[in-house]
C-alpha cells in the first residue's frame, strides 16, 4: 500500500525535522565551545607552570625576565592559535546555519503549496494553512531583520536614533 502525501503531517514534519537539525547543530557548537575552553584551561595551567619553573631555576633578575619572555611568547603563540581555530568555527558554523535555515525555508514553502487553495480542495484539509502562512510570514521578517543587522552597521554617527 503506497504512502498517502498529507500536507499538514508534512508541515509538521518539515518543521520538526528543521528544530531537531538546529538542535544537533547547537549540541555539536557547544561540544566545540568546551572543547575550546578545555585548550584555553591547558594554555594557562602550562603557562603558569612554566613561570613557577623558571623562577624556580632563576639565578637573578635578568635570568627570571629572559624565562618569562619565553613563557609569554610560547602563551601568545597559543592564544593566536586558539583564536584562529575558534574564528574558523564560528564561520563555518554561521554558514552552516545559514544553510539550515535556506533549507528550512524552501522546505516550508514547498509544504505551503500543497496547502494552497487550490491543493485544499483537493485533500479537504485547511486548518494548518493559515496559522503557517502567518508564522512563515513572520519567520521571514525575522529572518531579513536579523540578515540585514549584519549588512549595514546602523550604529555609524548616531544612525540608531535617527539622526
Amino acid at each position: 500500500m503506497p504512502n498517502a502525501s498529507h500536507p499538514a503531517f508534512n508541515a509538521y514534519r518539515n518543521g520538526t525535522s528543521a528544530a531537531l537539525q538546529w538542535l544537533v547543530q547547537q549540541q555539536q557548537w557547544r561540544e566545540q565551545a568546551a572543547s575550546l575552553l578545555q585548550r584555553r584551561m591547558a594554555r594557562d595551567r602550562v603557562a603558569l607552570e612554566a613561570t613557577l619553573e623558571s623562577l624556580r631555576g632563576a639565578q637573578s633578575w635578568s635570568d627570571f625576565g629572559a624565562a618569562s619572555q619565553t613563557v609569554w611568547r610560547d602563551y601568545l603563540v597559543a592564544s593566536a592559535a586558539l583564536w584562529q581555530e575558534n574564528t574558523a568555527a564560528t564561520v563555518q558554523a554561521t554558514g552552516v546555519w545559514a544553510n539550515a535555515a535556506r533549507d528550512a525555508m524552501q522546505q516550508w514553502q514547498d509544504t505551503l503549496a500543497g496547502l494552497q487553495p487550490g491543493a485544499v480542495a483537493a485533500t479537504g484539509q485547511v486548518g494548518a494553512v493559515q496559522p503557517m502562512r502567518e508564522w512563515m510570514a513572520a519567520f521571514e521578517r525575522a529572518m531579513s531583520a536579523a540578515s540585514g543587522a549584519f549588512d549595514a552597521p546602523t550604529h555609524a554617527q548616531g544612525g540608531q536614533h535617527g539622526r
